[in-house]
C-alpha cells in the first residue's frame, strides 16, 4: 500500500473537455447532413449504402468480443438471422409493431449470446470458434427446412412504417432508421473504449490471470460481453428485415465468414476499423460488376492481400501515416532512478551480503493471515506436485519460499491464489476457508500477487495497467461503461484513477514512464508495473513471484527498498525467490520446499545454517 496522493485535477483539463465536446457535436452534426442525403437519395444508392450500414453495426458486433476480448465468433450471421426472421415472422404473421418488436429481438439474442457464451466459453481461441460456427449452422439448416421461415425462397421483409407527414421532407424512415442506429452502435462502443473497463477487457484478452488477480470476475464478464455483441447482431437483423426478402442464404455460414473479415480488413479492435471494412465488402460486388467467377477470385484475392500486407487494417495503415509511430521514452529521469547501490543477481548463494539490506521492520508477531494446511495438487494424473505442504504466515511478516526448481513453488502460489484447486487441504485467508473461491474473490478479500513473467496488456500504457489494479475499488465500472465519458462520475473516477496509477508507479520508481507502452518499456520498468499495479489496490496480503527475476543489480536494490517499505506499512508478504541474496536480509520467517515437500521453515540465519537445506539446495 504505496502512500497515493488525490487525483490532479483543475482548469486545466477544462478547456481539453470542452473541445472534446465540442468535436463529438460537430461530427455528430455532419453524421445527421450525411443522413440527410441519403433519406434523399435513390432507391439503387440508399440500397447500397444502408445494407453497409446494417453490415457495419454486424461488424462493431464482431469486433465487440474479437477485438476486446480475442473471441472470434463464428455465430454472428446466426444471431443475425434470429433477429431477422423473428422480426418478419412475428410483424408479418400476427401484426405485431416493429417497435415493440425491437427490444423483444435484442432480449432474444442477447439471451441466446449469453446462453451459447456460457457453454462455448468453456473453450477458446480455435475452438470457440468452430462452437459458434456450428451454432449458425445448425440454424441455417432451421431457417431452410422450417415451413415457418418459407423454406429457401424466404419471406418478405415487413414494410417499415411512414413518418408522420410533418417529417415528410426528410425522407426515407428507413434510412434514418438505419443509419441512426449505425450511429448509436458507434457511440457505444466509443464510450466503452473510453471508459475504465476497456483495460480490463484488453487484460481478460492478453493477460488473464492478471485480471483475475485484480479481483474481475472474467468469466462472468466475457459471457456479458458475448451476450451484448449478440443482441446487437439480433438488432442489424431487425433492420436488415426492412430492406426487403429474408431467406437463409443471407445468414448462413459465408456471412460469419465476411463479417470476420470486414473486421479484420478495416482494422480489429478499431472504432472505425469495422464500418470501413463493412463498406469494402458490402459495396464490392455493387462496385465491381463483372463475371461473377471473376469477381470472386477478385474480391479473394484484395481480402488476402489486405489482410496479409495490412495486418492492422486500413485504419492501423492510417495512424501510421499520419500520426506516425511513438518512439521509445527516454530513459527515467534521475529523480526517479532506482538507487545506485549494487546488489549481486542472479547468485543463488545463501550468503548474505550487506548491500542488499534495507531498512528493517520489527519482527512481525500476531495473528496468522494466511495459512495452509495439509496441501496436495498435481497435474492431471501425474504424480502430485505438492504433497501435504503447510505454511503459516503472519501480519506483517515478509515470508520467504525458496527451494530448486521443481520443487513446487510457484504452484503453491497458484493455490494460495487460486488459479489451481488443491487435491487435498485447506487454504485459510484471515481466518476464512477460501478452498473454491476464485481468484477474483480472494482478490476482493485483499489477496494481491505478481507473476513472474510480468502478465500486462504490451499495447496499453504502463498507466492504464496500473488502473486495472482498481477494478475492485472503483464502483460500477461495468455497469457504467456505455456511458462512462458522458457521466460526471465516471469522468472524476476515470481522473482519479489515471491519478493514482501514475502516482503508484511514481511510488515504485518509474514515474518517467507513466506515457509508454508496456511494449515499448524495458523489463525492469514491465515488473515494477505490475508491482504498481498490486500496490494501488491497498493490499493486505502480496504474493510475488520471483520479483527480481531479470532484474540487473541497481533495479534488484531498488526493489527490495519498496518491499521494506511495504512491510513498514503492514503489508503481509510470501515471496517466492531464488536469489537469496536479495530475499534473506528482507525475510522474517523462510519455508524451503524440495519436491513438494516443506523440509525447513525458519528464520533466515536457521536455514543458512541447516545442513539438509544446503545440500537440497546447493547441491553440496
Amino acid at each position: 500500500m504505496v502512500a497515493m496522493n488525490p487525483a490532479r485535477t483543475g482548469p486545466a483539463a477544462e478547456p481539453a473537455s470542452h473541445r472534446r465536446a465540442l468535436a463529438g457535436l460537430v461530427v455528430v452534426i455532419a453524421y445527421l447532413v450525411l443522413t440527410w442525403f441519403v433519406a434523399q437519395a435513390s432507391l439503387s444508392v440508399q440500397s447500397v449504402i444502408l445494407v453497409a450500414a446494417v453490415f457495419a453495426v454486424l461488424a462493431i458486433s464482431l469486433d465487440l468480443v474479437a477485438g476486446m476480448l480475442g473471441l472470434y465468433s463464428l455465430g454472428q450471421g446466426g444471431f443475425f438471422g434470429i433477429g431477422a426472421y423473428m422480426t418478419t415472422i412475428l410483424s408479418s404473421r400476427y401484426g405485431w409493431d416493429v417497435f415493440l418488436l425491437l427490444p423483444a429481438v435484442l432480449a432474444v439474442t442477447g439471451l441466446a449470446g449469453a446462453i451459447v457464451g456460457a457453454m462455448s466459453l468453456r473453450v477458446s481461441g480455435l475452438y470457440f470458434a468452430i462452437t459458434t460456427f456450428i451454432v449458425t449452422l445448425v440454424l441455417t439448416v432451421l431457417e431452410t427446412n422450417l415451413e415457418i421461415t418459407g423454406g429457401l425462397q424466404g419471406l418478405l421483409g415487413p414494410a417499415f412504417p411512414d413518418l408522420p407527414e410533418a417529417l415528410a421532407p426528410l425522407g426515407a424512415p428507413v434510412a434514418w432508421c438505419i443509419m441512426l442506429a449505425l450511429l448509436f452502435c458507434i457511440g457505444l462502443v466509443w464510450n466503452i473504449r473510453r471508459s475504465a473497463l476497456y483495460p480490463v477487457l484488453l487484460s481478460i484478452r492478453d493477460a488473464e490471470p492478471f485480471a483475475e488477480a485484480a479481483g474481475a470476475r472474467t468469466a462472468l464478464i466475457k459471457v456479458g460481453v458475448f451476450s451484448l455483441s449478440a443482441a446487437m447482431a439480433g438488432g442489424a437483423g431487425w433492420l436488415f428485415s426492412f430492406l426487403g426478402v429474408v431467406s437463409p442464404g443471407q445468414f448462413d455460414w459465408s456471412v460469419s465468414l465476411n463479417v470476420l473479415v470486414m473486421v479484420l480488413v478495416g482494422g480489429i479492435n478499431t472504432t472505425l476499423g469495422p464500418i470501413v471494412g463493412a463498406m469494402f465488402v458490402s459495396m464490392f460486388p455493387v462496385l465491381v460488376n463483372i463475371n461473377p467467377w471473376l469477381q470472386e477470385i477478385l474480391y479473394g484475392a484484395l481480402s488476402i492481400a489486405a489482410i496479409a500486407l495490412l495486418p492492422e487494417g486500413v485504419i492501423g495503415l492510417g495512424r501510421r501515416l499520419f500520426l506516425g509511430r511513438r518512439g521509445i521514452a527516454a530513459p527515467v529521469a534521475h529523480g526517479d532512478a532506482p538507487p545506485p547501490e549494487a546488489v549481486a543477481a542472479g547468485d543463488p548463494s545463501i550468503e548474505q551480503v550487506d548491500a542488499a539490506k534495507a531498512p528493517a521492520a520489527p519482527r512481525a508477531s500476531g495473528e496468522v493471515v494466511l495459512e495452509c494446511r495439509g496441501i496436495e495438487c498435481g497435474y492431471g494424473l501425474g504424480p502430485k506436485v505438492l504433497k501435504g505442504v503447510d505454511l503459516a504466515v503472519r501480519r506483517g511478516e515478509i515470508h520467504g519460499l525458496i527451494g530448486p526448481n521443481g520443487s513446487g513453488k510457484s504452484t503453491l502460489a497458484n493455490v494460495i491464489a487460486g488459479r489451481l484447486g488443491p487435491s487435498a487441504g485447506t487454504v485459510t485467508v484471515r481466518g476464512q476457508r477460501v478452498n473454491g473461491l476464485p481468484p477474483s474473490s480472494r482478490a476482493r478479500m485483499g489477496l494481491r500477487r505478481t507473476f513472474q513473467a510480468a502478465e500486462l496488456v504490451r499495447e496499453l500504457t504502463t498507466t492504464q495497467n496500473v488502473t486495472v489494479g482498481l477494478y475492485d475499488r472503483v464502483p460500477g465500472i461495468v455497469r457504467r461503461a456505455a456511458l462512462w465519458p458522458m457521466l460526471p462520475s465516471g469522468r472524476r473516477d476515470g481522473a482519479m484513477m489515471r491519478g493514482r496509477a501514475r502516482d503508484a508507479l511514481g511510488a515504485v520508481g518509474a514515474a518517467g514512464w507513466t506515457g509508454e507502452r508496456v511494449g515499448d518499456v524495458p523489463h525492469g520498468i514491465e515488473q515494477l508495473t505490475q508491482l504498481a499495479a498490486v500496490c494501488i489496490a491497498g493490499p493486505d496480503i502480496l504474493i510475488l513471484d520471483e520479483p527480481a527475476t531479470g532484474l540487473s543489480a541497481r533495479e534488484v536494490a531498488h526493489l527490495a527498498r519498496i518491499l521494506a517499505d511495504l512491510r513498514r506499512q503492514g503489508v503481509t508478504m510470501v515471496i517466492i525467490e531464488h536469489q537469496t541474496r536479495f530475499l534473506f536480509p528482507l525475510c522474517d520467517q523462510v519455508t524451503v520446499l524440495n519436491l513438494g515437500e516443506v523440509i525447513l521453515t525458519g528464520t533466515a540465519d536457521e536455514v543458512r545454517a541447516n545442513p539438509t537445506v544446503r545440500q537440497v539446495y546447493l547441491g553440496e
